[in-house]
């Protein structure tokens, strides 16, 4: 089977929308606009993952719903 990305998130990351991945999923996954991007993976070896994380909560639970509070 292919997929369009490489799904390889963990189970317990892909049950919940956690607030960082409510705020990437705002920024479009785009590492550009994010801040913890910046500080913990720009200068780094090591690939942020939360796109991916993101893709597969959209699958699973759909888009996160927004508190109006």
């Amino acid at each position: 089977m292919n997929y369009r990305y490489n799904v390889s998130c963990s189970e317990t990351m892909s049950k919940n929308w956690t607030p960082s991945a409510v705020d990437c999923y705002k920024l479009g996954c785009v590492c550009a606009r994010c801040n913890l991007y910046k500080i913990y993976f720009s200068n780094s070896y090591n690939k942020c993952r939360m796109k991916e994380t993101v893709i597969e909560l959209v699958r699973k639970l759909g888009a996160p719903v927004e508190d109006d509070k």
